[in-house]
Formats: structure tokens, C-alpha cells, sequence
């Protein structure tokens, strides 16, 4: 079996368990009353936004980085993750979004902080690991992250169906002080 068919096969089944999955994942209703928002029961963030830094020798500047994940409560699976990462070399923090397989790429991802101020992302790539969408951070973004409660990223299933995923923001002031 080649590697191209294999990947489909497995983007496919993914895709289709997604599908299978994205009705019994919502929980509780958006605002509006029609996007399914992944409810506590299902997903699970990470208690905390949890930060590392690195770099290529002791002699050079450290890039640091923050990252929050959602999985699955009871198999763990990953559902997405948030990463800010703030370069040694401009300073300037940076999103990276992961989602799961199976979105509608063209919709790409929404994100917005307590339900204000949506930005709409582009989804760039797709590889085993998920879907990602990234941007610089804007320091209107920045400075409602650090005053917010909910980070919701919203994408859409091959439905064209929007699912909501809120991300805790408990944490990540602090977090976010450590790796500035």
C-alpha cells in the first residue's frame, strides 16, 4: 500500500469517526443556540496552560512557548491544542492552532475571547497530528487573553457543521509573565 492512499484511508476513517463522534461531543449549546460547544463532560482542557523554553546551547537566547490541550475525558484522545510561542529573535508572540482531521478546510477557524473580537484563521496545513491555523498575536488579542475567562475555537466538521471548543484562559497571565 503506498503512502498518499494510506494517508487517505486513515483521513477518511478519522474523518468519518469525527462525524460519528461530533454530535455525541457536543454538550451544551453556543449562544445562539445551534453550535454544538464541546461540553465538559466530553472534553477536558488541561488544568493549566503549561509553559517550556529551549534552545541550541547554553551560550544562546532560550524560545519559549505555552500550550493548552483539550482531550477527550476517559481515552485521552486529542481533540486540540493551543500554543503561543514567542520567538528569541522578534519577541512577538505567535498562535498555532491544532484541531483534528476531518474539518472543512475551507472554513477554516474562529477564535474569539469570552464571545468578542472574532478572528477568522485560515487553516494552512494538515498532517497526522491534525489541522493548523496560525497568526501572529495582536496586542488586542494578547490583551483580552490576559483579562479573558474563554478562549473559544470554533471550526467546522465536513458538515459544514460549526463545533465550539473553549479553552480555559485560568493561568495564563501568569503563564504567559514567565515566557515573554
Amino acid at each position: 500500500m503506498n503512502s498518499e492512499f494510506a494517508c487517505l484511508r486513515w483521513s477518511s476513517l478519522f474523518a468519518a469517526a469525527l462525524l460519528l463522534l461530533a454530535p455525541g461531543l457536543a454538550g451544551a449549546q453556543g449562544k445562539d443556540g445551534d453550535v454544538p460547544v464541546l461540553g465538559a463532560s466530553k472534553a477536558a482542557a488541561a488544568p493549566s496552560w503549561l509553559s517550556t523554553c529551549q534552545g541550541p546551547g547554553r551560550a544562546a537566547e532560550l524560545e519559549c512557548q505555552m500550550e493548552q490541550r483539550a482531550v477527550i475525558s476517559g481515552s485521552g484522545q486529542l481533540i486540540g491544542s493551543i500554543t503561543i510561542r514567542v520567538p528569541a529573535q522578534t519577541r512577538k508572540p505567535v498562535l498555532m492552532i491544532r484541531g483534528p482531521l476531518g474539518l472543512s478546510l475551507a472554513d477554516g477557524v474562529t477564535l474569539d475571547v469570552d464571545g468578542a473580537m472574532p478572528l477568522a484563521l485560515p487553516l494552512q496545513t494538515c498532517d497526522a497530528g491534525g489541522c493548523y491555523a496560525g497568526a501572529p498575536v495582536s496586542d488586542e488579542l494578547l490583551a483580552a487573553m490576559l483579562k479573558g475567562q474563554k478562549l473559544n475555537v470554533t471550526f467546522q466538521n465536513l458538515n459544514k457543521e460549526p463545533i465550539k471548543l473553549p479553552m480555559s484562559l485560568a493561568g495564563f497571565s501568569g503563564t504567559y509573565g514567565k515566557i515573554k
